[in-house]
C-alpha cells in the first residue's frame, strides 16, 4: 500500500534571549557605522573606528590618513544641499521679479494644493 512516514523528533527549545542578555554589550563595545575609513583600513579591508588615529593604526606603525574626497555619502548629501540651495535662489529671484498680479496667482495656486510637498513639487516644476 504506502509507506508510513515518521516524523523526526524535535529537540527541546533552547535558552530564550531576554532583554537583559541582549543589552549585555555596552554601547562602547558595539560597532558603529562611520562615513569614511582611513586609507590603511580601506587597503586592509578592516573595520575602522573613525578616530584620528584609528584604533588599528594606533597599534601599528602606519600613518592614519583620511581621504575626504572618496567619501561618497558626504558628497551625495552636499550635492543635494547645493541643488536645494540653487532651487531656493531661483524661487527667490522669481518672487522678487514677479508682478503683483502674478504673485497673487502664485500664492493662490500654492494655497490650493493639499500638502506642503505638493506645493514644493509645483514650485520646482514651475522653475524648471
Amino acid at each position: 500500500m504506502g509507506k508510513i512516514k515518521t516524523l523526526r523528533t524535535l529537540l527541546p527549545a533552547g535558552k530564550k534571549h531576554t532583554v537583559q542578555s541582549l543589552e549585555a554589550g555596552s554601547a562602547k563595545d558595539m560597532r558603529r557605522n562611520i562615513s569614511l575609513a582611513c586609507t590603511e583600513c580601506q587597503r586592509k579591508k578592516t573595520k575602522c573606528s573613525g578616530t584620528t588615529p584609528c584604533t588599528r593604526c594606533s597599534t601599528t606603525p602606519q600613518q592614519c590618513l583620511y581621504d575626504q574626497s572618496s567619501d561618497r555619502r558626504r558628497k551625495e548629501y552636499t550635492g543635494g544641499l547645493l541643488k536645494f540651495q540653487t532651487t531656493l535662489c531661483q524661487l527667490a529671484a522669481t518672487l522678487r521679479s514677479a508682478a503683483p498680479e502674478e504673485l497673487s496667482w502664485l500664492v493662490w495656486q500654492v494655497q490650493s494644493l493639499p500638502t506642503d510637498q505638493d506645493a514644493v513639487d509645483y514650485l520646482v516644476q514651475m522653475l524648471a
